[in-house]
């Protein structure tokens, strides 16, 4: 049956209605089609609609002096007054007018302490308690004395109370069995597949349910992914669907980290880029960097022997020299030469080590400028010049730079590997046709793709997640603990469709991850880098600690 006249049926049986759902789901846009099919199926006028001045939204602050009546104070007489509140006014008005009816939204009604707000309406409203037209005047019903006025006072037929409920807020109280008992309740669930597409083709014409064609069915098998996993109030509404136009004016732009790295490739002459986590730098001037080596025991490729070729003032070292002895680089660095840094084996460590120690021309040191702890905690990033100098590009260390970074280190001639432990770093060679391939999609922002996106990204993963938290179930939204959560609540026969739920995230370049520790772990909304869709959307081994840690976690 449609949900119009669902609730037209039952607000004539019981006088009042509550439509209860998950937020979203139209709850509050109801009132427009009961208001317009109510005389068709009654056969009486409704005077009031439910909106303007007989509409109300509850909230904690909301009191009985402005539901029903009370003092209050008045500017013009500079004393408190009596007044009547918003739903005497109403009532007021449907006792004057006995041959219509009055419809009266009470938006959010569990927002508020709805016993103490309601007041003597509890005794009023039943059904059976309303004072009846007989032609000439009211009569009969249950009646009492008003606190404020004095009067008595008494609900007539002829008002019907329609309260909305959103039910995943776990952060109000239920409605108590006395209030219950006076309303008949509505269950109001999602719209999805078909019906959800029909609906925003009728509302808002086939070129809008064409933008939003994927968000249809993902968010069809998202709901039915949490009605498995945790209740149908766990859902989330249809609304977000609705009105979606294409971007007007700029697109969002696309998370791309590596743009300085695209940059000074896109300058060409570029033979190599090669790039290395680090933390911490060795050195009282913190200019020392540990280089991982090949570890044939783990199986662990490194990155020492991608500084060779290297070259410092036209002197070329082809490969590693023997330990005990030093090769050296001229490294540039925001546009200033340091001749004669340094690359050697380090026999305190045991591993190999680049030395930030060179100098320009004009006698400025790199060490001085890397005491200044701008190295520190960076992603340092080396291009290979035609003459086997470097040019250095600095990249914030961030899991969006990282995952970026391994996202081109891939395919023929890139790798990336990332050394043992819980605090290993990670590094690797960036396959440089890989990085053109996904510069290409930096650009060029469909405005029908950036209006789902920002649907997704701004309203509807956050209620996502708001939801997960409230109900303690963050671990269901993060990839890397979902299955273990899966498996304890009994629900991994749904495992495929969150893992179709991940891959639509990714392709919108979205994802959930989860962080912190402890009472401040929760879950965010990251932006995927450019390209690096399958780094969150794949599977993840963890880095187990190792009492062996690898010689070059000597700069943690």
């Amino acid at each position: 049956m449609e949900l119009a006249l669902e609730t037209i049926r039952v607000l004539r049986r019981f006088k009042n209605a509550v439509l209860e759902g998950p937020p979203g789901t139209g709850k509050s846009h109801v009132v427009a089609a009961v208001a317009d099919a109510w005389k068709q199926e009654t056969g009486r006028p409704l005077a009031g609609n439910g909106r303007g001045r007989y509409a109300i939204t509850l909230h904690p602050n909301t009191t009985y002096e402005e539901f029903v009546e009370g003092l209050r104070y008045d500017d013009s007489m500079a004393a408190f007054v009596r007044k009547d509140g918003f739903l005497r006014n109403v009532i007021g008005e449907a006792i004057a007018d006995p041959g219509s009816d009055f419809l009266v939204l009470i938006d959010e009604l569990n927002r508020a302490n709805v016993p103490k707000v309601f007041g003597d309406l509890l005794l009023t409203m039943e059904s059976s308690k309303r004072s009846i037209w007989d032609g000439v005047r009211w009569r009969g019903g249950m009646e009492v004395t008003l606190p404020y006025s004095g009067e008595l006072f008494s609900v007539p037929s002829n008002v019907y109370l329609l309260g909305t409920m959103n039910t995943t807020d776990r952060s109000i109280a239920p409605l108590d069995s006395a209030l219950r008992r006076r309303f008949g309740f509505i269950r109001v669930e999602p719209l999805i597949g078909d019906v959800l597409r029909t609906q925003i083709v009728d509302t808002d014409g086939k070129e809008a349910a064409g933008r939003v064609e994927r968000s249809i069915d993902q968010l069809t098998n998202l709901n039915e992914a949490l009605r498995r996993c945790l209740g149908p109030n766990a859902m989330l509404g249809h609304s977000y669907l609705f009105g979606v136009a294409a971007t007007e004016g700029s697109t969002a732009d696309a998370n791309d980290p590596l743009a300085p790295v695209r940059e000074a490739v896109g300058r060409g002459g570029i033979a190599a880029v090669f790039w290395l986590e680090a933390r911490v730098l060795d050195g009282g001037s913190h200019n020392q960097l540990n280089l991982p080596d090949v570890d044939e025991s783990r199986g662990l490729k490194g990155i020492v022997d991608a500084f060779f070729p290297m070259s410092s003032g036209g002197a070329v070292t082809t490969t590693r020299s023997q330990r005990g002895t030093h090769d050296k680089v001229e490294i540039r660095f925001e546009g200033k030469r340091y001749l004669d840094n340094v690359v050697r084996y380090n026999e305190g460590g045991p591993n190999y080590k680049l030395y930030y120690q060179g100098k320009t021309s004009d006698n400025q040191k790199f060490s001085r400028l890397a005491g200044t702890l701008r190295l520190d905690h960076k992603v340092h990033v080396w291009l290979r010049q035609p003459d086997h100098t470097l040019e250095l590009i600095i990249l914030d260390r961030s899991d969006a730079v990282i995952t970026a970074l391994r996202s081109v280190s891939v395919g023929p001639d890139g790798w990336h590997e990332r050394t043992t432990g819980a605090r290993g770093r990670s590094y690797g060679v960036v396959d440089l046709a890989a990085l053109e391939a996904s510069g290409k999609a930096a650009h060029d922002v469909d405005k029908d793709e950036d209006a789902e996106w920002m649907v997704w990204r701004y309203a509807i993963l956050p209620q996502l997640i708001d939801t997960a938290t409230q109900v303690g179930a963050t671990e269901l939204l993060a990839k890397e603990t979902r299955n273990a959560w899966l498996e304890a609540a009994g629900a991994s026969d749904v495992a495929d469709r969150w893992t179709k739920f991940d891959q639509f995230l990714a392709s919108l370049s979205l994802a959930i991850t989860e962080e912190g520790y402890g009472l401040t772990r929760g879950l965010t909304v990251v932006d995927i880098p450019v390209r690096a869709a399958a780094e969150y959307s794949a599977p993840e081994a963890s880095d187990e600690p190792n009492a062996a840690e690898d010689d070059d976690d000597s700069d943690l």
